[in-house]
């Protein structure tokens, strides 16, 4: 009993001092194969370079394989980032760096990882200390509160000072995130940070954090500017091209606001009211026909068309005056006639 005690433990030890990484070579050789199977492709290859001659169809087969694997891990690595499993990305990433002969490409794969989990953690950090400021306002409040009930007592334990040194730790780490907010063109909580930082202390104020900040702001919104002019010039020639004329007018009257400019919003401008000037002279050419012809209420309704088209048009408008007074006397007489 005694002795099977002593060779377990004599075992132990060993495995101890060798490290798991040796245990096959104390219970056993493992094959080539088995470590492909495994995807222990560096250990596979070091084990095949040892043997005298090399396996070259082995070798290559080996890399192919390794090859193949590297870009499923990837792969997988890239949609745990966007699901923003960071420690699971890692373990994934340590487990290719360990078993993968060519690991070229997985420093972009760790900095991606950290790139991501560092825009995470600064966006919870940001929301973070702006509720801790809207807290220590309320303790400031709390604190006034309670030394305007006990104005005539001494409170040897008073905690403003501790909220004081509070205030100002809090207001310095806003001013860093704002900065790292900067850094990634997150101007809007750029502004947020900055400005509760100033208001927890004026003396962090610096002009070209301001002025940064302001520049990114006009910046980010001229482009979100020229990407929905760009998307109302595509859907206007698409109206135009579909003839739907609610739609060319809709989009036509908010093109023509003034923060809309350029060549192409001229061009697309007038190829509309192009359109709306051929179609309301072809309305006003056929409701004169039926006007002529005495169908009058026919010809009211497309001038009327026409002139919602071309509202402009000081022709169309008399028209239009003329067939409804016409139209309002045949609808007496039809009434008197009745009666």
């Amino acid at each position: 009993m005694f002795k099977l005690i002593a060779l377990f433990l004599t075992l132990y030890s060993l495995l101890m001092l060798t490290g798991c990484s040796t245990i096959s070579g104390v219970f056993g050789h493992t094959s080539t194969e088995e470590l492909i199977k495994n995807h222990q492709y560096q250990k596979a290859i070091d084990q095949i370079m040892a043997e005298n001659p090399h396996n070259q169809a082995l070798l290559l087969k080996i890399k192919v394989l390794a090859k193949k694997q590297s870009k499923e891990q990837s792969k997988k690595i890239n949609q745990l980032v966007k699901q923003k499993k960071w420690g699971e990305a890692r373990h994934l990433l340590n487990q290719l760096k360990e078993n993968q002969p060519n690991s070229t490409s997985l420093p972009s794969l760790t900095l991606l990882i950290d790139k991501a989990q560092h825009e995470e953690e600064r966006i919870v950090n940001t929301n973070r200390a702006l509720a801790e400021a809207k807290l220590l306002n309320v303790q400031f409040i709390q604190q006034d509160l309670f030394d305007r009930i006990h104005y005539n007592q001494i409170n040897w334990f008073s905690p403003h000072q501790g909220l004081v040194t509070k205030k100002k730790a809090l207001a310095e780490e806003l001013l860093h995130l704002s900065t790292q907010a900067l850094l990634v063109k997150d101007y809007k909580n750029a502004q947020k940070t900055y400005e509760k930082a100033i208001e927890l202390d004026k003396e962090l104020g610096a002009r070209e954090i301001t002025d940064a900040i302001k520049t990114g702001l006009s910046e980010q919104s001229n482009k979100a500017i020229n990407e929905r002019q760009e998307s109302l010039i595509r859907q206007l020639y698409l109206a135009i091209d579909k003839k739907d004329f609610e739609y060319i007018l809709k989009i036509q009257s908010i093109l023509s606001n003034r923060i809309f400019n350029g060549p192409q919003v001229a061009r697309a401008l007038i190829k509309a009211t192009e359109i709306r000037q051929e179609y309301s002279k072809k309305l006003d050419t056929s409701a004169s026909k039926e006007y002529r012809k005495g169908n009058i209420s026919t010809a009211v309704t497309q001038w009327q068309q026409a002139l919602i088209l071309t509202p402009e048009e000081i022709d169309i408008q008399e028209k239009l005056l003329r067939a409804r007074k016409v139209q309002r006397k045949l609808d007496k007489l039809t009434s008197d006639e009745n009666d």
